[in-house]
């Protein structure tokens, strides 16, 4: 399992681990892969992006109001 994100210590879980992780996503592992092939910048931003359009999507999928 993928351990958890600890954001006060800026402990993120490494790729390799991740990669490695049965039971992370084959679409995970291929954003990974591909990601770190990429401007780091970049693919932060991107990731960022798709974080932000994904909770839009599941908080109209949940009739959530707007953060």
């Amino acid at each position: 399992m993928i351990p958890p994100v600890d954001e006060t210590l800026g402990d993120f879980p490494k790729p390799d681990v991740v990669l490695g992780d049965p039971a992370a996503s084959d679409w995970l592992k291929a954003a990974i892969t591909a990601s770190l092939k990429r401007d780091p910048v970049d693919a932060l931003n991107d990731a960022l992006a798709l974080a932000e359009v994904l909770e839009g999507h599941l908080r109209d999928r949940l009739q959530l109001e707007d953060r």
